[in-house]
């Protein structure tokens, strides 16, 4: 529950503060280069949350970007472990789940 209520409150606030897409991008950015290297990748999915993140802002805009990066981090190493398929990437065994892959539940499919 907590993490739900921080992922919020984050958005809020990036929503407030920073103007665009790309301005968000840069936050991610260092996201990845500082706090992450320190952290470390621990992320079970590919393309890590935070690329996710990025890719889903950059195909989406902000605002949708941003909620399909909190619903990522929801679903981030639960259900998706035993559903999902999987890849090899780095001799680790992650997650396949990229953005294309979510994009169902914000579009109607293309009729042929």
């Amino acid at each position: 529950m907590g993490k739900i209520i921080l992922t919020i409150l984050v958005f809020l606030i990036f929503i407030c503060v920073l103007p665009s897409a790309r301005a968000e991008n840069l936050f991610i950015k260092f996201y990845q280069d500082h706090i992450s290297a320190i952290n470390g990748n621990r992320c079970p999915m590919y393309p890590s949350c935070s690329s996710y993140a990025s890719r889903a802002i950059e195909k989406h805009g902000l605002v949708l970007g941003w909620v399909m990066a909190c619903d990522r981090l929801v679903r981030c190493g639960r259900d998706e472990v035993y559903q999902s398929r999987t890849i090899i990437s780095k001799g680790r065994k992650l997650i396949y789940d990229p953005v294309k892959a979510n994009d169902f539940w914000w579009f109607e499919k293309e009729k042929k």
